[in-house]
């Protein structure tokens, strides 16, 4: 998993950029695919799924794009590549292969996806700076210093 999580770091988007193309994507994953009218219901229905999962995935990631900040970077960049590939393998899988319009979504979609998510620069830990009263210096009191007797 070390090597990945090398490779996960090494990318040029930075994780802001990635974080705000997560919105878009969640909308493109939610609306087009009722827009478009794909043949295939089960078409329709996993991108519009795989869409709240995106939407959850950019409110969640503990990045300065997020909302709730609970998801690690690494993490979402992890579920970002297991969706992407899902994205493309799943026309041949559940059968909507001869949608066309399904089709060349998903493939384009997941590709597109795949790319960014492997050219973003995901960092392994979530970095946040927190003052706590143990880390924080305080003046000394009086009580801190020797009185003379």
């Amino acid at each position: 998993m070390s090597g990945l999580n090398n490779l996960m770091g090494r990318g040029f988007i930075s994780q802001v950029v990635h974080g705000v193309l997560d919105y878009p994507l969640a909308a493109v994953l939610i609306v087009l695919p009722l827009v478009l009218g794909f043949d295939d219901a089960a078409a329709t229905w996993i991108a519009v799924a795989f869409g709240i999962g995106a939407a959850v995935l950019a409110v969640g990631t503990a990045w300065s794009t997020g909302i709730v900040r609970v998801i690690p970077p690494l993490l979402h960049g992890y579920a970002d590549i297991a969706v992407t590939v899902a994205l493309i393998v799943l026309p041949f899988i559940v059968g909507f292969w001869d949608d066309t319009t399904a089709l060349l979504f998903y493939l384009i979609v997941g590709a597109g996806g795949l790319v960014a998510t492997l050219a973003t620069r995901f960092e392994p830990r979530i970095r946040t700076e927190r003052r706590t009263m143990l880390s924080t210096e305080f003046p000394p009191t009086s009580t801190d210093s020797p009185t003379p007797a």
